[in-house]
């Protein structure tokens, strides 16, 4: 629930976006759609109850995409810890023979982690750019530039947060790794 209350995903990300167009996202939309229902009907509806009922729905619609984004946050979080548990406990064998080579406990994490590390990168290079086609479409049909939608320093954090986050989250899968026994992770594997 915190994470879902929290503001991780879109209205925080619309607050920050307001700050650059002096006006609100959600009446940046709300323009365009009001320009775009003018030019239809051939009269000005900027103070109807429309207007208004359009941008209850919008704001509205923010917050249900904001909730979404943030127990999808957390729904990769889990999964990045299930993942690392799983391939972890898939390479028992693999691991006690590091061990015997003369691993110790300190780079068998810093290796593990660094595993994750990267595919915290190449899961969010991907996410990035499955968003990036995503909202492109989007704004083509909004009519809203796509700078506002996807400014840069969302993209280099966006990443930058899913690979120190999958690394951290990789740590406690790879100590687990690290404290079994040699004998066992030999005759388990």
């Amino acid at each position: 629930m915190f994470l879902v209350s929290s503001g991780l995903g879109l209205n925080t990300f619309l607050t920050q976006a307001s700050s650059f167009t002096n006006e609100s996202s959600s009446q940046t939309v709300i323009t365009s759609i009001t320009n775009e229902l003018n030019s239809l009907f051939g009269t000005d509806i900027t103070h109807s109850i429309v207007v208004t009922y359009i941008q209850a729905l919008l704001n509205n619609l923010i917050y249900i995409l904001d909730g979404i984004a943030s127990i999808a946050f957390l729904v990769g979080i889990i999964d990045i810890i299930n993942t690392m548990s799983f391939n972890l406990n898939e390479r028992k064998r693999e691991i006690g023979i590091l061990k015997t080579l003369g691993f110790s406990k300190k780079q068998l994490i810093i290796s593990l982690s660094l595993e994750a590390c990267l595919l915290g990168l190449l899961g969010s290079i991907a996410g990035v750019i499955v968003g990036v086609v995503g909202l492109s479409l989007l704004s083509n049909i909004i009519g809203i530039p796509i700078s506002i939608l996807i400014p840069l320093w969302l993209i280099v954090t966006a990443i930058t947060i899913t690979t120190m986050l999958s690394m951290l989250l990789g740590l406690f899968p790879a100590w687990f790794a690290s404290e079994e026994p040699v004998s066992e992770a030999l005759n388990n594997g």
